[in-house]
């Protein structure tokens, strides 16, 4: 699952209501974070957030799946820094 499909999931759960309270609430950034990423490339350091805060409001499974995205992110990153080498 995409970032996107957990900002949706979180919406049809009723714990936000729209990007810009997923964006403050669950990424820990700036309420138009989401809508200017469009929740696309979310670096590892704004997916941590979420990770925490699913696990805080007991949302395991998608906390398991922004860990995932986090791995992810993180591996992207990596391999950006080499490139950049």
């Amino acid at each position: 699952m995409t970032v996107e499909g957990i900002y949706q999931t979180a919406k049809a759960r009723g714990l936000v209501r729209s990007r810009r309270e997923f964006s403050r609430d669950f990424l820990g950034r700036a309420p138009n974070y989401a809508a200017d990423t469009a929740l696309r490339r979310c670096s590892a350091a704004a997916l941590l957030t979420p990770y925490r805060r699913l696990g805080e409001v007991r949302q395991v499974d998608l906390q398991a799946m922004a860990f995932a995205r986090l791995l992810d992110a993180e591996a992207r990153d990596h391999r950006a820094r080499n490139v950049d080498r």
